[in-house]
């Protein structure tokens, strides 16, 4: 199997010299440039579809959105003009709705997380990923930060999702068993699409997967990726 993966929206720009750097491409949009010798970079085509499954979900759980989905239920209408402007409207709603159901203002802040669905995944992130945002919290919350400005510890959360059933998430159980995590946290899974609410509701991301990249992308969440960060190892 290959060892260095990365996840792009091109491969058309990947030359034979590149694999001294990465082994195998994943790329979402399908457009490949000819190249003289007819090499072709060895690559996947994943397509978007973590975004169409999270704008679908956005506009299903909004009743002025819902008329978007067509009948079959896989196809969708957006529009060039008011596409940016419809889908923040279906977020802000997703946002305020999961934050109530979680009794978490605005002024709360939120970070989602999501350690990988395969053990691999999570044994390379959760320590990564722990150490980081303990960090971050001692840095700009009260009452370890230097800022006189500081919110409490209280509110700052940390959003875990997990695939339900996966040997990520049996892991990830384990591991938080023995290593607490700083702060309060949130567990949601992929049932319901409970990990896309997250998504809309947070603040900031740290995502090992592809697809949920994807999809964080379009719910306007900013996010380190995790799966480059492991490629640059």
């Amino acid at each position: 199997m290959p060892k260095r993966h990365f996840l792009d929206r091109f491969v058309r720009d990947m030359r034979t010299w590149n694999e001294k750097h990465i082994d195998h491409m994943h790329y979402t949009v399908p457009l490949r440039a000819p190249v003289q010798d007819g090499y072709q970079f060895p690559s996947e085509y994943i397509g978007q579809y973590g975004v169409y499954d999270a704008v679908h979900h956005i506009y299903s759980k909004n009743s002025n959105l819902a008329h978007l989905i067509k009948d079959d239920g896989k196809s969708l209408l957006t529009s060039k003009r008011y596409f940016a402007s419809e889908l923040e409207t279906g977020i802000d709603k997703i946002r305020q709705e999961w934050r109530e159901a979680h009794n978490m203002s605005e002024d709360q802040t939120v970070i989602f997380f999501a350690p990988g669905n395969e053990k691999v995944e999570a044994e390379f992130s959760m320590e990564t990923a722990r150490k980081g945002v303990k960090e971050f919290l001692l840095k700009y919350s009260a009452p370890t930060s230097m800022s006189a400005k500081a919110l409490p510890l209280a509110n700052f959360t940390t959003v875990i999702s997990l695939h339900a059933g996966s040997e990520g998430e049996k892991y990830v159980r384990e591991y938080l068993a023995e290593n607490p995590w700083h702060g309060q946290v949130v567990f949601v899974s992929n049932e319901d699409n409970q990990h896309l609410d997250a998504m809309c509701a947070a603040d900031m991301g740290i995502i090992y997967d592809g697809q949920m990249i994807s999809s964080a992308a379009a719910c306007h969440l900013p996010t380190m990726n995790l799966f480059k960060m492991r490629m640059h190892h």
